[in-house]
């Protein structure tokens, strides 16, 4: 069994407020089983056993809908028969005022330290590809 670490998926949310989710979802599940395959060919895997994906609330993806999207793309792929775990995370930000690591319960832009709007995303705006599990 090998584990593989790949990179960012990094797929922001459309600007475009009336995306159908279903399709957008759909299309970045269709990215990242791509991805997947070829670091399975990369790696000389025989089978792609686990896909572990990390969702944060400012993504713009649904992890219902990508739970759905791989079931229905996956079939049809070497991914086929992989398990599918979503990690979904928290928001995180940093103050550019104060330098102070916090995480954001609520959509509330402002530094619970010292009060500054001068904020800056770290964690949880991204669909990121974790880990890949496969058999070789």
């Amino acid at each position: 069994m090998l584990t593989s670490r790949a990179g960012d998926l990094r797929s922001k949310n459309s600007p475009d407020a009336n995306v159908v989710h279903t399709m957008h979802e759909e299309s970045l599940v269709r990215s990242l089983l791509r991805q997947v395959e070829l670091i399975a060919d990369e790696n000389g895997a025989t089978e792609i056993t686990e896909i572990e994906v990390e969702i944060g609330p400012l993504s713009g993806v649904e992890p219902l809908l990508v739970e759905s999207a791989f079931a229905r793309v996956a079939v049809s792929t070497a991914c086929g028969s992989a398990k599918l775990s979503i990690q979904q995370v928290d928001l995180e930000a940093l103050c550019e005022n104060c330098g102070q690591k916090f995480e954001m319960r609520e959509l509330r832009f402002c530094c619970p330290c010292c009060d500054a709007n001068r904020i800056r995303i770290i964690r949880g705006d991204e669909f990121r590809l974790m880990n890949v599990t496969l058999e070789t």
